[in-house]
């Protein structure tokens, strides 16, 4: 697609090297399993929601052997002479 069209192309390949698409392969899965999910919970007399949730986020540690040291800010006056005074 260019600037709204749609330009056709001819591409040469040998039909041994053309494979099928697998982008709709997980959301069939998960089609199949929801319906599942959904009969069920539906014997059940439940109600289920089959929307996916996004993961959230990783879990805390603690960092060990860390050493800490203590930094204490340098006088502005110093810093002044440092790079030669104005």
């Amino acid at each position: 697609k260019v600037r709204g069209n749609i330009l056709k192309k001819r591409i040469h390949v040998r039909i041994e090297h053309v494979q099928p698409s697998r982008c709709r392969e997980e959301f069939k899965l998960r089609k199949v399993q929801n319906d599942k999910l959904k009969a069920e919970a539906k014997a059940r007399g439940e109600k289920i929601s089959t929307k996916r949730q996004p993961e959230g986020p990783k879990p805390g540690f603690m960092v060990e052997g860390a050493t800490l040291e203590t930094v204490t800010p340098i006088p502005y006056d110093v810093v002044n002479d440092l790079k030669g005074g104005y």
